[in-house]
């Protein structure tokens, strides 16, 4: 007897600390996008360390953000990642990170040259997708002139073709967002910063807190071991991307 339980012991641990979650994100690079069959990006790589760090299994899908906002709310056992922690979400989910802080920026064609330091000189829409935070936070600013879109494709498409002046997005992924529309990067001009705020995992409230604490203990040892800096260096996820407008 005291063998077979000898034998089922690890078992029991693995169970307790291997149940498979499922990590959900939407297509955002380079943090988390589709590149071929694979899920690839900062993000993707993160979760993937802390998921063996924690001993818990793990797949990632992609959805739409909001959908997948949606999913974690409501389903046990799930996660979103990259998410923006603000204060009407805080209470819906449980949350690991900081992973990283991001700025979202206004940008115009770099043809462009009239400086813009507060959005009341803007002169002409703003382009921004509907589903992103940064557009019901610059509504709830009073901000008129917003061009609500379905994607950033789309936004980028009508500042290259100049039907709006201005687009918004956060600085690591501008360049890639102009680049699938045929954009350089020296064609945009960085007009000023709009929102800093620190990225985090958004666990559904029915997953078991001792899971989550673990996650965040895990991200804790990662930054203080350097394999977190090591991640976001071969991302190219870190603060020499910010402008010299930092809160």
């Amino acid at each position: 007897m005291k063998r077979i339980l000898g034998a089922l012991l690890p078992l029991v641990s693995l169970w307790a600390h291997g149940a498979e979650l499922r990590l959900l994100t939407d297509n955002h690079p380079p943090l988390h996008f589709q590149q071929g069959e694979r899920i690839v990006g900062f993000g993707v790589d993160v979760v993937h360390a802390l998921a063996q760090r924690s001993g818990d299994q793990v797949t990632v899908q992609q959805r739409p953000m909001l959908r997948a906002l949606r999913d974690a709310g409501e389903n046990p056992d799930t996660a979103v990642f990259t998410v923006l922690r603000t204060p009407e979400r805080e209470a819906r989910y449980q949350w690991v990170g900081p992973l990283m802080q991001t700025e979202t920026a206004l940008y115009t064609r770099d043809s462009d040259d009239l400086p813009v330091t507060d959005l009341s000189q803007t002169r002409g829409q703003i382009a921004v997708p509907r589903r992103w935070l940064i557009y019901s936070y610059l509504k709830q600013q009073g901000v008129e002139n917003l061009w609500g879109v379905d994607s950033p494709e789309i936004m980028m498409r009508l500042l290259q073709v100049g039907r709006v002046q201005y687009v918004v997005a956060d600085t690591m992924s501008v360049n890639t967002f102009a680049a699938e529309e045929g954009l350089r990067a020296d064609q945009l001009r960085y007009q000023m910063p709009l929102m800093h705020q620190d990225a985090y995992i958004a666990f559904s409230p029915k997953v078991d807190a001792a899971q989550v604490a673990r996650w965040q203990q895990a991200l804790e040892a990662m930054k203080r071991d350097g394999s977190l800096l090591q991640i976001k260096q071969r991302w190219h996820i870190d603060q020499a991307r910010y402008h010299a407008t930092e809160d």
